[in-house]
């Protein structure tokens, strides 16, 4: 089944190909079509199990078949160099796709990305068959799961914000369907930060990365060994939460353009 589904908007003379987060769709980039489209001709992807893309198989797919699709939708669409953004999980699609394009990569855009850093949670969750199991009982049988956030939450173990976020996450069987989905089908998507390092200096790939001050998740540090390692990245912290980057990166860049 295709990995790949997508939205055009815009007309600009450059490509930018935007990957969202879990639990979102194309949708969320509406805002960068709008204050950006003349800059990008923009393809905004639905990520598999969201959106458009109708994928119901929990398989996990390999960086290799991610990339072979990707490669058929550059030549369907003749793209020849294009550049990408990726917000939380989508950050680790675009991090597979600059893997296998770099020579063909203007620009990265990362915000709050997923795969950076290996998330300890997740791995636990998806490392191995029985652990796979557990997550999923875990995932469909949430009530026990919803009382220990909120006792975290009491005792201050985990912060309000990422207790709110979690209970969002899983609070109907449409929502946990789609996270048990996801989390299984792009365990392989797993990325070194040292080869990460040494493929952006190999290419001169320009990298931003964009975090925000309240985001408890993905923390405004969480990038900062990588971006001492590479000349070419740079950090921009912005005053927003977790769920907001998107939004606030538009306008970020817009003020730029603006001021350019």
């Amino acid at each position: 089944m295709s990995l790949i589904t997508y939205h055009r908007w815009g007309n600009g003379p450059e490509v930018l190909i935007a990957f969202h987060g879990i639990g979102q769709s194309h949708q969320v980039y509406q805002s960068w079509a709008e204050q950006l489209g003349t800059l990008y001709t923009l393809y905004a992807f639905d990520l598999p199990y969201h959106g458009a893309n109708a994928r119901t198989s929990s398989e996990a797919f390999s960086k290799a078949e991610w990339q072979a699709q990707f490669n058929d939708f550059l030549d369907d669409q003749s793209i020849e160099n294009f550049s990408i953004v990726g917000f939380s999980m989508g950050g680790r699609f675009a991090l597979a796709t600059l893997e296998g394009f770099a020579a063909r990569i203007r620009h990265v855009f990362l915000l709050a990305p997923d795969g950076i850093r290996e998330n300890p949670y997740y791995r636990l969750a998806v490392h191995n068959p029985l652990s796979r199991l557990i997550f999923k009982y875990t995932v469909f049988h949430v009530s026990w799961l919803m009382k220990l956030a909120e006792w975290l939450g009491k005792v201050k173990l985990i912060h309000p914000s990422t207790m709110r976020f979690a209970l969002w996450m899983l609070d109907s069987p449409e929502k946990r369907t789609r996270v048990y989905h996801s989390w299984i089908a792009f365990r392989h998507l797993r990325f070194s930060q040292a080869s990460l390092v040494n493929l952006l200096n190999q290419h001169a790939i320009p990298v931003q990365f964009f975090m925000g001050t309240f985001d408890r998740m993905m923390p405004p540090p969480l990038v900062s060994p990588l971006c001492k390692q590479v000349p070419t990245a740079s950090r921009v912290v912005l005053r927003c939460g977790h769920n907001h980057l998107i939004q606030h990166t538009a306008e970020y860049l817009q003020r730029k353009k603006l001021q350019a």
